[in-house]
């Protein structure tokens, strides 16, 4: 039984429908418990001053008895399904009463000893074969040696044949009992292969669902991609039909200004094939990143630099330790951060960068005098493709996108907020370097669960 008990444990769904199927045969076994009170009752009552007289003895067993059947019921109305020890009890109490009983209704020669059987049926109904043929062997035994036992025992046929009955009726309930026991294991093993197909189910439906989300996306990632390319390439090409068929009559200024064009196009196009390899080497999770100790201030320049904005950024310094980055990574976060303040900000605003030191992390802020992010885009700017206002707009789209996949690549997060000047702040923050040592240049791979 203990067993039994520590596989029940350990799988709580099979130990909930062992406990309701106990509870459901208790309740059966209460209500036949009742019914056989009640007609070993109507029995014994109609059959006063023919046969028998009513004695305080069998008075009492029958309140008792009524007693016991009403309380069980109650109990098992409203109570969770039986111990194993409570069903032990509970049969001890139906033989106990059983035999007083017998005894009170005439002996070994009371026609009420049949009621064994019905407690050995009892049995069979709530206990396993073992616990089953025990109980009958049991009952028949100590029937039989208190029939031989008794100074006015039965005759030999009649004790021979409530021997066979009783024992006639052990085999068949053991045989019964073992039937139940092989038809429950036989339930209990096609319920959880119902539900291991089910999960298995669930698993290939949301499998194919986020294969189909991934289809679409990858449409979708195709056919803007393809926009984008098209535009540069169209002027690129443009451009040398032009001086392919005029290119001996142009003046050299113009030839200039059309080759400085298509210069421009070929590097809007080269950091459009950049910022794809960075998307598909963040979504595999093959993006390298070497870990190395920079000034947060030295980012910064070097942002500011790549961005064009010198001149329009105000530092807010706070005192701040060393970070443990990737150089390229966070300028380029910075530079995208920057680019976009300066874009949806007024012309010639001064855009803000706070740096502060938070426990062990360093905090970049990027403020802007724009008109702000609603909160309902706060989340949906930082997908692909995805720009707010209006599309003429230059940019691909997936500038947030790669920042905070690039972020998110160094343990860190990237979010949007209102600025206290009331356009956006862009926050991010990295991990500061200790302060006992400074670590060496490291090669990190990040993957789907983080660094490698």
């Amino acid at each position: 039984m203990s067993t039994i008990a520590h596989a029940d444990a350990a799988n709580p769904s099979r130990s909930d429908r062992s406990d309701l199927r106990a509870l459901r045969t208790e309740r059966q076994t209460a209500l036949i418990r009742i019914g056989v009170t009640a007609a070993v009752m109507a029995i014994y009552i109609s059959s006063i001053g023919i046969r028998r007289s009513l004695g305080p003895t069998a008075v009492a067993v029958l309140g008792l008895a009524a007693a016991y059947s009403l309380g069980c019921l109650v109990i098992v109305a409203t109570k969770r399904g039986p111990t194993y020890h409570q069903r032990v009890i509970t049969l001890l109490i139906d033989i106990l009463l059983v035999t007083t009983w017998i005894q009170a209704t005439g002996g070994q020669h009371s026609e009420f000893w049949t009621l064994y059987l019905i407690v050995m049926l009892a049995a069979a109904m709530r206990f396993r074969l073992v616990e089953t043929v025990i109980v009958a062997v049991g009952v028949t035994v100590m029937f039989l040696a208190a029939s031989l036992l008794a100074v006015d025992h039965l005759e030999s046929g009649d004790l021979i044949l409530r021997a066979t009955v009783m024992v006639a009726t052990a085999f068949a309930l053991g045989v019964i009992a073992r039937q139940r026991a092989e038809h429950r294991r036989e339930r209990t093993d096609l319920r959880a292969l119902a539900d291991t197909r089910e999960r298995e189910l669930g698993h290939e439906r949301a499998e194919v669902e986020r294969l189909r989300r991934a289809d679409l996306k990858r449409s979708e990632f195709v056919a803007i991609a393809a926009h984008d390319f098209r535009s540069p390439l169209a002027a690129i090409l443009g451009v040398l039909a032009t001086l392919k068929v005029h290119g001996d009559v142009l003046e050299p200024k113009v030839r200039e200004e059309l080759i400085d064009g298509a210069s421009a196009q070929a590097q809007r196009l080269a950091r459009l094939v950049e910022d794809l390899l960075t998307v598909s080497r963040i979504e595999d999770g093959e993006l390298r990143l070497r870990m190395e100790s920079v000034e947060p201030r030295s980012l910064l320049a070097e942002a500011e630099q790549a961005s064009a904005t010198i001149g329009l950024v105000q530092v807010e310094l706070h005192r701040c330790r060393r970070v443990r980055c990737d150089v390229d990574a966070i300028v380029r976060v910075l530079t995208n951060l920057l680019d976009n303040a300066r874009k949806y900000s007024p012309q010639g605003s001064r855009i803000i960068v706070s740096l502060s030191q938070e426990g062990d992390r360093v905090r970049f802020a990027v403020r802007d005098h724009g008109a702000g992010i609603p909160p309902d885009d706060r989340e949906t700017i930082f997908e692909r493709f995805r720009r707010l206002g209006d599309r003429r707009t230059a940019g691909s789209g997936l500038g947030l996108y790669i920042s905070r996949g690039l972020v998110e690549a160094h343990g860190g997060s990237l979010s949007v907020g209102q600025a206290p000047e009331g356009g956006a702040e862009f926050a991010f923050d990295l991990p500061a370097e200790s302060r006992s040592k400074r670590a060496s240049v490291t090669q990190v791979t990040v993957g789907a669960n983080g660094a490698e």
